[in-house]
């Protein structure tokens, strides 16, 4: 089991400790961006998924690509809209 970033769609993404600040070579963070998190997480929430929330934001937990699949067919049933993305914008990979 991992955990899946979510952030809103139009907001900046923090850079995390757990990031690198430099990196000579690709690196990027797989997560999920949703036009109205709080709706999405209460959707995932209600539908059994567990989401949670603390410093780092909002983590979902996922187990495999099928559940991704589920979480992705779940939101969009719901009218958010929701996409898989490349989160790591604050690295200098020069």
């Amino acid at each position: 089991m991992g955990l899946l970033p979510m952030i809103e769609k139009g907001k900046p993404v923090a850079c995390h400790t757990d990031w690198p600040l430099f990196y000579m070579n690709d690196f990027s963070r797989l997560g999920l961006m949703v036009n109205r998190l709080a709706d999405a997480v209460s959707i995932l929430r209600s539908s059994g998924y567990m989401v949670h929330a603390d410093e780092r934001g909002t983590m979902l937990e996922i187990d495999g690509k099928e559940q991704a699949a589920a979480i992705v067919a779940t939101l969009r049933a719901k009218a958010i809209d929701c996409e898989t993305a490349d989160l790591v914008s604050c690295v200098y990979q020069g």
